[in-house]
């Protein structure tokens, strides 16, 4: 069913203040416009990490920004599944809450969300661009 972690985002008020953390305390590469509701960080290791609005997670969620009380703070991580309608059900049939039911998102990824064991929000994604692992990813000694 899981085939890979597909991203992990940090979830903030200020994706501003978030993106001078990683890029100018840390030191690491950001994409990010002023003002705007995202960001990646480039970090070896990671195929996709991100900064994203908790508003804009409530909205990808929830269908409404308003909803932000029901997104926490923190992280979030997306597993790449074989099917994101076959996983949804799967944890659906084990009485595992889904908050999103799977859906199209405009950037043309497959997504479903729900909440994880931690209450931070996990889903599941079906990536064109990104379905298979091309090369094992291990750390070794210096």
């Amino acid at each position: 069913m899981i085939r890979h972690i597909s991203a992990i985002a940090e979830v903030v008020d200020d994706v501003d203040a978030a993106v001078e953390f990683y890029r100018d305390v840390l030191g690491l590469t950001v994409e990010h416009k002023p003002g705007g509701y995202y960001a990646t960080v480039e970090i070896a290791g990671a195929l996709h990490f991100s900064i994203w609005s908790r508003s804009a997670a409530a909205e990808a969620t929830f269908g409404d920004r308003a909803a932000v009380d029901r997104i926490p703070l923190g992280f979030s991580v997306e597993f790449e599944v074989d099917s994101v309608n076959d996983a949804t059900d799967a944890i659906g049939e084990r009485r595992w809450d889904v908050v999103q039911s799977p859906k199209t998102e405009s950037w043309g990824q497959s997504t479903s969300r729900f909440m994880l064991p931690s209450g931070m929000l996990g889903g599941f994604s079906e990536t064109p661009w990104a379905r298979r692992i091309s090369q094992d990813l291990k750390a070794t000694s210096e």
